[in-house]
């Protein structure tokens, strides 16, 4: 029942490196809850180079800091003088002149920190104290046998596991946005803070803790540095950007470096910044130097794309000033970093030409498929798609983000353990999750690009003989499972937006499901968001489905062909519709228009030639007021009582009656 060595060490490393002294509450919460031990003497911290030196960080040089004691205070703690200077030196180390050492390794502690933190906050009531983890792991065998008082147990249980949740939650938040605040409050300008290019190096590391808390540490400090911090980061790190042009091919070998280069003994082309060296140790830079070798060039060259990627994509999208109330979320968005505003599209154009080209770019030796830079830049295009939109194809980064999640279901098994991903599994999670921001930050770009490509797919299957193109080997038709899953989440989540593309949306969602499904089983069933939406009706006797536009049109399917008929219904959104039980016809009705149609499609003599849909009677509705207009989704349904006779219900219950 003993703790682990694995567990011993993670206690001794959170203790060493937390900042005891500046928030006793904390503090308190450490010893008591976490089971953190609180030093006794300063600690030596050191740092490993790359060439495998260490650079020792001796306590020592503090034989110059006195701390004086009266006898008074000597009796009351019951030490002799050197153990209370000894103590105050510490309480005075781990509060403040740990953090004012060097940059990299405040960099390295608060990442470790609060990488742990999250870690043991995720875990079920993971904590250091002996008897909480013994009273775990008889919990643990309790639940598997029954207690006459087990409700009371599981109470307690859950009561104290929540306590300690929040610890390490605490824990992580003080380190991760408190710390500066609370070392600059006893001392001012003396703290040595993180370095953003160790976090953006980190920023898609391939372990998810330490990834999740470089992007944490590093969003955290490029908002507290403001807008002229950001702005003076930019333009330190925008001559490193390389620089990719329309020009050039994407499967380019060699780009050259930004301009500010041209004069130096590095100006050669140089490879893409492809290389990254994750493990290796950052030296301290205050300053950006210009680059000694070819290796470190490429090393900044991926700093700057990741970088600026972050700027842009978090501090880059400029909501306008008139809008009073902003809520939170739009806050941090709200500050236009000058070199990503609308003023100077420079750098907004080259980033995200970076960003695509890492997305789009074929595997080589010197850029492989998969690796952290390239899922920076899958990740960076879905957070700031609203920055990049302008300068780059949309559908050309769709495709390519759907490239990578075709294989979905055989790399992730469940998405839910954070185990170790490979690193193709790795990039096909970043790349799903990005087409999601995508699909929501801007549902209607999404659907007409996707709407677009399904409409070149289908002309491709038609004339698939004549173009002699392997038809399934597209990625429209490999990733219909990932593309149907999109539809579905932004159907589910901003139905308003979609109402207005439902034909597009229509489009899609048949590209995507099995016509044998849809045959047997009905639409319903097969995509039962889909019919969600008043404006859609499916037909199985006649195997047709219509869909209501917002520009008045129906869009009749017929699936026995594969074609699509428009016909212009009515001069306003077509609010509900519904085919007769028998197929034989269709009720249509605007409630801005205040106009309800009867349809009937006849087919060609004796079954040849085109089908016709015709309007064969029509009446005029009472007009709704206004209020009842707020939620479009809900305004009117179209009920057929039998093959002849259909009921309007509006919103607000009124049923009227209406026969063909």
């Amino acid at each position: 029942m003993e703790a682990t060595h694995v567990m011993e060490v993670a206690q001794l490393l959170l203790s060493l490196i937390h900042s005891w002294g500046l928030d006793p509450h904390l503090d308190k919460v450490c010893e008591t809850q976490l089971g953190l031990l609180r030093p006794m003497i300063p600690v030596s911290f050191g740092v490993l180079s790359k060439g495998g030196y260490m650079s020792l960080l001796l306590p020592t040089w503090q034989n110059n800091i006195v701390i004086n004691s009266t006898p008074e205070e000597l009796k009351t703690v019951a030490m002799t003088p050197e153990q209370f200077r000894r103590e105050g030196l510490t309480k005075l180390f781990t509060a403040r002149l740990h953090w004012e050492l060097s940059t990299t390794l405040t960099s390295n502690h608060l990442l470790a920190m609060v990488a742990m933190s999250n870690t043991l906050m995720s875990m079920n009531m993971a904590t250091f104290i002996p008897e909480q983890e013994r009273a775990r792991k008889l919990h643990r065998q309790s639940t598997r046998a029954t207690w006459s008082n087990e409700e009371e147990q599981e109470e307690a249980f859950t009561q104290q596991q929540a306590q300690i949740k929040q610890g390490w939650s605490l824990l992580s938040t003080h380190h991760c946005f408190l710390l500066p605040e609370k070392i600059d409050a006893l001392d001012a300008n003396n703290f040595k803070r993180p370095q953003v290019e160790m976090m953006a190096r980190r920023w898609q590391h391939h372990c998810l803790e330490i990834r999740e808390a470089a992007q944490q540490l590093l969003l955290g400090e490029l908002g507290r540095m403001g807008k002229k911090g950001r702005k003076q980061l930019v333009e330190s790190w925008a001559q490193y950007l390389p620089m990719y042009t329309h020009t050039e091919p994407i499967a380019q070998q060699a780009p050259s470096t930004g301009q500010s280069n041209a004069g130096s003994p590095t100006s050669s082309p140089t490879g893409q910044p492809g290389l990254e060296h994750d493990e290796e140790s950052e030296e301290e830079e205050e300053v950006v130097r210009k680059p000694s070798s070819l290796a470190e060039l490429k090393r900044k060259q991926t700093t700057a794309v990741v970088l600026l990627g972050v700027i842009g994509a978090e501090f880059g999208q400029d909501i306008s000033a008139t809008d009073g109330k902003r809520n939170n979320e739009n806050r941090r968005k709200s500050s236009v970093v000058e070199g990503f505003g609308i003023g100077n599209n420079n750098l907004a154009r080259s980033t995200s030409m970076a960003l695509t080209h890492l997305l789009l770019a074929p595997a080589t030796q010197k850029l492989p498929a998969y690796t952290p830079l390239r899922r920076a830049a899958i990740d960076l295009i879905g957070r700031g798609f609203t920055v990049w939109e302008p300068y780059i194809d949309v559908s050309k980064v769709l495709l390519g983000l759907l490239e990578m999640c075709c294989d979905s279901n055989r790399l992730i098994p469940s998405l839910n353990y954070k185990l170790p991903l490979t690193p193709q599994a790795d990039a096909c999670r970043t790349a799903r999750h990005a087409l999601r921001l995508i699909a929501t930050a801007r549902p209607a770009a999404f659907i007409t690009t996707m709407a677009r490509e399904v409409a070149r797919y289908n002309t491709m299957q038609q004339n698939a003989q004549a173009i002699s193109v392997p038809i399934t080997q597209s990625v429209l038709h490999r990733a219909k499972r990932e593309i149907l899953q999109c539809v579905e989440m932004l159907i589910d989540k901003m139905q308003t937006e979609i109402a207005n593309l439902l034909v597009e949306v229509m489009d899609i969602t048949l590209h995507c499901v099995d016509s044998g499904d849809l045959k047997n089983k009905g639409l319903a069933e097969v995509s039962p968001l889909m019919c969600k939406f008043n404006q859609v009706s499916h037909c199985g006797a006649s195997r047709r489905i219509a869909v209501g536009a917002s520009n008045g049109h129906l869009a009749i399917y017929e699936l026995r062909q594969n074609k699509c008929q428009m016909i212009p219904a009515h001069t306003k959104p077509v609010t509900a519709l519904a085919f007769s039980p028998d197929g034989k016809f269709l009720v249509s009705y605007s409630c801005t228009e205040n106009r309800l149609s009867f349809w009937q499609t006849s087919a060609g003599m004796f079954g040849l030639g085109q089908s016709q849909t015709r309007c064969i009677k029509g009446y005029s509705t009472a007009p709704i007021p206004d209020i009842g207009r707020l939620n479009p989704m809900r305004l009117a349904k179209l009920f057929w009582i039998n093959n002849r006779t259909v009921t309007l219900m509006l919103a607000d219950g009124s049923e009227t009656r209406f026969n063909v």
